[in-house]
């Protein structure tokens, strides 16, 4: 059954990297990765984590997803999804890939 936690994600680097990071069980789970192609930087102070179990959220994990217009969405490629509504509109849409990286605090 799907779980969901909230969160926030943000871009680095001139949109060239990201990190998400979600509090379950009051553990911190941050998913830091690569965009491809670079987009224009951006922050969802509200994000939300949909995941199946805990032990989807650990190594590295390609993605596929959208950033803009007014929201970020990441299909990570074993199940779980990252999506936020942006703090500010990017025009027009991206599509974006690459490879996030999961890490427990």
């Amino acid at each position: 059954m799907s779980q969901t936690a909230n969160g926030w994600i943000k871009s680095a680097h001139s949109g060239t990297k990201f990190v998400a990071a979600f509090t379950i069980h009051e553990i911190l789970y941050n998913f830091t990765g690569d965009l491809s192609p670079s987009v224009p930087d951006f922050s969802a102070n509200v994000a939300t984590l949909k995941y199946d179990n805990v032990g989807e959220l650990t190594t590295t994990r390609e993605f596929s997803g959208q950033v803009g217009i007014t929201h970020v969405i990441l299909n990570i490629v074993n199940s779980p999804v990252i999506c936020g509504t942006l703090d500010l509109p990017i025009s027009p849409a991206s599509t974006v890939s690459g490879t996030g990286t999961w890490t427990q605090n």
